[in-house]
């Protein structure tokens, strides 16, 4: 420690030494510049729905101030032509999420190349604290994924172009209140006993109706909200839909000879005819509504449809469980997110879906939102297994939903899967409505998919 003093001498030294010390720091300093905070980054997303949760968003923002996220949010189909068009002029996504009837599309022909080759990016240290090693590509983490799933995202040339977010999973969800009123059991296990079969479940419908009273009818409750929802839960149950793998990246047409399509629509459209539906679109405010005022007994409801439940029905909360789907495991829905090949933002785009679809994040948002989670490492994790939500009587849906996801066998997505999706549906849209006969509707719907392989 310098001692100071009045005498002339120490004050010539201290003056000496404080130039010396000047000196030094000039010199210091023109080697060892101050930390830079990292540049801000500005990640773009193009999404639907709750793809994307705010709450994971700002855990990522907060542990990367420099990161700005922005999710722009679209319904399914125009997001699809705007994922088209960008493809060919470019665009301000960094990361586009696409629903697996897509899939197929994008993953035919020189589609591909509209998305970046995740096998080709490496993780880089940023999320080393999150427990995410820095130089992991995306074969370094197909492997804590369900494989049926991850293969969605892949193309036919073998490129990576998209990580799957979630499998929709598909159980029902039933109202405990309204089944006691009609006579029916309330548990959720001998729910599951009264339909095995497709068969079984409509002829409990028909016991269920016959309970109502002709005022109920008139106003029009049922006992599933939409029975055109049984199509697709019946077709994800068989091991192939409109294609059928064959060796090429096309794959071969079968709309015309797979049994499973005829069976699907056999089914829905002998639940049209007994009348068990309460026939309100999913997704309508009329659905929304019916909700409330138990318009219906029982949703089809993949995962995730049990957070859109609780926020448009709040006051149902302790009304409903989860019973078993009938015929086995099903599935609807299920996203990837990819990075599309103009991206600006690559790498940190690959750091955020690496941590945002990792097992640990999936949890957080199936017991938050109830995407249920497509990293198949979770599957055997008493965290997931036994978790319960008790808005739906404390149905143990981790478990209930993990059983039927496991009995799912893959399905091959073909190039047009969601426009043929599309004329099924509004061919069975005409028979509710009684516009058409099953039999003249059914050649219609094939007639249009022809037309789709004749432009």
């Amino acid at each position: 420690m310098l001692r100071t003093t009045s005498t002339g001498l120490n004050r010539k030294n201290s003056k000496s030494l404080i130039g010396i010390s000047a000196a030094l720091i000039l010199i210091v300093s023109s080697f060892v510049q101050p930390a830079r905070a990292a540049d801000p980054i500005t990640l773009t997303i193009w999404t639907f729905g709750e793809v994307i949760q705010p709450g994971l968003q700002r855990e990522y923002q907060k542990l990367h101030p420099e990161v700005k996220i922005i999710p722009i949010k679209n319904d399914v189909d125009p997001l699809h032509q705007k994922t088209v068009l960008s493809c060919q002029t470019g665009g301000p996504a960094d990361i586009i999420a696409f629903e697996v009837p897509y899939s197929g599309y994008w993953r035919t022909g020189n589609r591909p190349n509209c998305f970046q080759d995740l096998r080709q990016m490496k993780t880089s240290d940023t999320n080393a604290a999150a427990g995410i090693a820095a130089g992991l590509s995306a074969t370094d983490i197909k492997k804590n994924y369900l494989p049926w799933r991850w293969e969605q995202g892949v193309a036919f040339n073998d490129s990576v172009i998209g990580i799957p977010t979630d499998v929709g999973g598909l159980q029902v969800a039933y109202r405990v209140d309204l089944f006691k009123k009609a006579g029916l059991p309330t548990d959720r296990t001998q729910v599951s006993k009264l339909w095995p079969t497709w068969e079984k479940f409509i002829a409990v419908g028909k016991k269920y109706v016959a309970k109502l009273s002709a005022a109920e009818k008139k106003s029009g409750k049922g006992f599933i909200d939409d029975a055109g929802s049984i199509y697709s839960a019946v077709m994800n149950q068989g091991t192939a839909k409109y294609y059928q793998a064959d060796g090429t990246d096309a794959g071969k047409l079968v709309y015309k000879t797979n049994p499973q399509i005829k069976k699907a629509w056999n089914t829905t459209v002998s639940a049209l005819n007994a009348g068990i539906g309460a026939r309100l679109g999913q997704f309508t405010s009329d659905w929304n509504i019916g909700m409330n005022k138990g318009a219906m007994a029982t949703i089809l409801s993949p995962a995730w449809m049990l957070d859109y439940i609780k926020k448009q029905a709040p006051e149902t909360r302790g009304k409903w469980d989860i019973a078993n789907l009938p015929g086995g495991g099903g599935n609807k829905g299920g996203t990837e997110l990819g990075i599309p090949s103009y991206s600006k933002n690559k790498q940190a785009a690959f750091d955020f879906l690496t941590w945002y679809l990792a097992p640990e994040q999936q949890l957080k948002v199936f017991k938050t939102y109830g995407l249920f989670p497509s990293t198949s490492v979770l599957y055997n994790d008493p965290e997931l297994l036994n978790y319960k939500d008790e808005f739906f009587n404390n149905a143990p849906v981790g478990q209930i939903y993990t059983q039927g996801v496991l009995k799912l066998k893959p399905i091959f997505e073909g190039e047009l899967e969601r426009k043929i999706d599309t004329l099924f549906g509004a061919g069975l849209g005409r028979v509710a409505s009684k516009k058409m006969t099953p039999e003249k509707s059914y050649a219609l719907v094939i007639s249009d998919v022809d037309k789709l392989f004749k432009n």
